[in-house]
């Protein structure tokens, strides 16, 4: 069965951070007072220095050269939204959001300060506050297509499809030849087992998105849901084709492979995802899923692990790491898997992962 949750990630990583290095601006001196003159100057090179780091990927020596600007001038949101940035690029997503929060209360009308602080909650799955924020970006700018994508995103980590619809066709309003909604709503279309319009969007969206791997991949998906192997062995072939160095395609491939049962196949597309890139840790967590397949509890013991490790606010991975912990009567050590598990599901407002947790806890203690 497709795992809507991939969609999910898949789309925020998408959306990004479109927050600007902010670019150096100096007062002539004559205009000002010597004082504020010597401090423009300093902040004029501040402001060159930290974005010819960032454009160099330095980002801790940037990190503290926007920090310095910081001390000098503690009332420019701009400042808090470079650091705010590169928080989010070293991936410090709670330090990100205390940064762009200070950035909105200096200037709370700029929708962009709103989307990055929407986009850090959101890979902290901090999901309703993500939501708010992203609607606060709707408010300010109507027509901000990458909002409306990152809210979409947000609803249907919380079941909310119907909503996520919408917003996606908002996408579409605004922006119609963008393929990447296409390819949504089609998903949201086969989640709901709609497999005739999901056809049609995603044929819609390979159309706009010609060179898009997992757009390819989808399609595999619903061709296969329509009982047409054939024609989805020939996207998949495609897809590969298309993308053979983007992890993600071969991630999704092995997806749609394990959904089929062709575990063997899936395996292959995981290892190769990994061979793009090692920090992939949905990629470990399918290996895992296979290895239980093949009862081999040890082996997924190992790739959970490393699942979890790369992706510490996924809970799911949590509670399949508790199982295969069970499964090798290593009790003890899996309950503080499931307990932090829930905590992540709960903070998440995923109920039913609080309750399939609760459940296997009590199971244990019987």
């Amino acid at each position: 069965m497709f795992s809507f949750r991939l969609l999910s990630t898949s789309l925020l990583l998408m959306s990004g951070l479109m927050i600007v290095v902010p670019e150096p601006i100096y007062r002539p001196a004559q205009a000002v007072p010597v004082a504020q003159a010597n401090k423009d100057r300093q902040l004029f090179e501040l402001f060159k220095k930290g974005k010819e780091l960032v454009d160099a990927n330095n980002l801790d020596m940037a990190l503290r050269t926007y920090q310095q600007a910081a001390q000098l001038d503690a009332k420019n949101p701009r400042i808090f939204s470079a650091i705010g940035y590169i928080q989010a690029r070293r991936k410090d997503f709670t330090r990100a959001i205390e940064a762009y929060q200070k950035a909105i209360a200096l200037d709370g009308k700029n929708a962009n300060f709103h989307y990055a602080l929407a986009y850090s909650l959101g890979n902290l799955g901090q999901n309703e506050q993500a939501a708010a924020a992203y609607q606060k970006v709707i408010e300010l700018d109507p027509k901000n297509v990458r909002a409306y994508e990152g809210l979409a995103v947000i609803q249907s980590r919380r079941q909310k499809y119907d909503e996520a619809f919408k917003n996606f066709q908002k996408v579409i309003e605004i922006d119609p030849k963008n393929g990447g909604a296409y390819n949504s709503i089609g998903l949201i279309h086969l989640k709901s087992k709609k497999v005739a319009p999901a056809l049609e969007s995603l044929e819609k969206a390979a159309e706009l998105s010609p060179k898009n791997g997992e757009i390819q991949i989808n399609l595999a998906l619903a061709y296969a849901a329509q009982g047409k192997p054939e024609a989805g062995v020939a996207a998949l072939e495609k897809a590969v084709k298309l993308d053979p160095k983007n992890p993600r395609v071969h991630l999704r491939t092995g997806e749609l492979l394990k959904s089929q049962g062709s575990y063997d196949r899936a395996l292959t597309a995981y290892k190769r995802a990994l061979q793009e890139d090692k920090q992939l840790g949905a990629a470990h967590e399918g290996i895992g899923d296979l290895l239980m397949q093949k009862d081999d509890a040890l082996g997924a013991v190992v790739a959970f692990r490393q699942a979890a490790k790369l992706d510490q606010r996924n809970p799911g991975v949590l509670y399949k790491l508790a199982e295969a912990l069970i499964a090798r009567n290593r009790h003890r050590e899996a309950i503080p898997e499931l307990r932090k598990a829930r905590q992540l599901y709960q903070s998440q407002q995923q109920e039913e992962g609080v309750k399939k947790v609760d459940d296997l806890l009590k199971k244990l203690s019987a």
